[in-house]
């Protein structure tokens, strides 16, 4: 099942969607904005440390190291940061045109919900992951856009929800000023 991300890569956003090469192999293809798939086969590693991958037969290493939420990623001479985009990102509490309350996560597409990774009581920073939804065939992430308190959620796993519809509710924190 294809999952759908919005990072940044450099400073810069794009859109990356991740889904098993075709015949089940270990292979990952990887789509970044609207390029053609790229097939490729990772090894595990711990982090921080090197990680090798091979792209179209070849072997590369890069060395990565987590920063908080982001990801710091040296291939060669080359070094560049990866980290989620959050809510206040484009599109992501957008509906219709208009944006989410304060303390309230609406769906942002009509679809089914697949995961749902927060309950009440859950204290959340911006840009976690509250649920997940499946439209079209692709996982879209519903993130939290501030942080907060989870007090409600209305939706359960397999759950069909519409565009707009409540889905879960929060206590913003206090922002200091």
């Amino acid at each position: 099942m294809a999952k759908r991300h919005r990072l940044l890569v450099g400073g810069e956003e794009r859109t990356v969607v991740l889904d098993s090469a075709p015949g089940g192999g270990a292979e990952t293809l990887v789509t970044i904005d609207e390029a053609e798939p790229i097939a490729i086969d990772v090894d595990a590693a711990e982090l921080p440390g090197f990680v090798s991958f091979r792209i179209g037969g070849v072997t590369r290493r890069a060395y990565v190291a987590r920063d908080g939420a982001s990801f710091d990623v040296t291939v060669g001479s080359r070094r560049f940061r990866i980290q989620q985009v959050t809510g206040s990102g484009r599109g992501r509490g957008v509906v219709g045109g208009a944006e989410d309350a304060p303390g309230e996560i609406t769906s942002p597409l009509a679809g089914v919900v697949v995961e749902v990774r927060v309950a009440p009581g859950d204290v959340l920073e911006a840009g976690a992951t509250a649920l997940v939804l499946e439209a079209m065939k692709m996982q879209n992430e519903v993130l939290i856009p501030l942080d907060g308190t989870v007090t409600a959620v209305h939706v359960n796993a397999r759950d069909s929800v519409e565009q707009g519809q409540l889905l879960i509710e929060y206590d913003p924190a206090e922002t200091e000023e």
